[in-house]
């Protein structure tokens, strides 16, 4: 093999070589993208489980808030509320209270009752237990009356 043919087979195992390797580079990137939107999803919803069991205690803190006679009990409650809430706060939950007359919506609500109102159907009548969400991902929905026609 002469030296030129010899120059031009090295020029073309060089070129596809470095095609190789952007490729290389390319794919990597592509998975490095994907690994890291796995490890956001993870993060985001680590704890999902785990906030979804404390919710119910929120929900007895403030019953228990409300029927506490006594002022030091009421002050000790509230000041757990206030820690569990902040808490529920950083991890980017929100709460579902929708508004009376506020239109239903079956992604954040659950209807548990119907109240006939036939000129305002679909609407949202009140609120029986406050909702949960979650970076768009609810908790827990929203448990309300709604109007109905009939």
């Amino acid at each position: 093999m002469s030296l030129t043919n010899r120059i031009k087979t090295l020029e073309k195992e060089n070129l596809f070589l470095k095609e190789k390797y952007n490729e290389s580079i390319l794919e990597f990137k592509r998975k490095q993208r994907i690994l890291n939107n796995e490890k956001k999803k993870i993060e985001q919803y680590c704890c999902f489980e785990f906030i979804k069991n404390i919710i119910p205690l929120v929900d007895c803190l403030e019953i228990t808030y409300r029927n506490a006679i006594d002022i030091k009990t009421k002050k000790g409650i509230l000041i757990t509320l206030k820690i569990l809430k902040n808490n529920l706060k950083k991890q980017k939950i929100k709460k579902i209270n929708p508004k009376k007359y506020e239109v239903f919506n079956p992604s954040l609500h659950q209807a548990i009752v119907k109240i006939k109102k036939p000129n305002k159907p679909n609407l949202i009548y009140n609120v029986l237990q406050k909702g949960y969400v979650m970076n768009k991902k609810v908790l827990r929905p929203a448990l309300v009356s709604v109007t109905s026609e009939f």
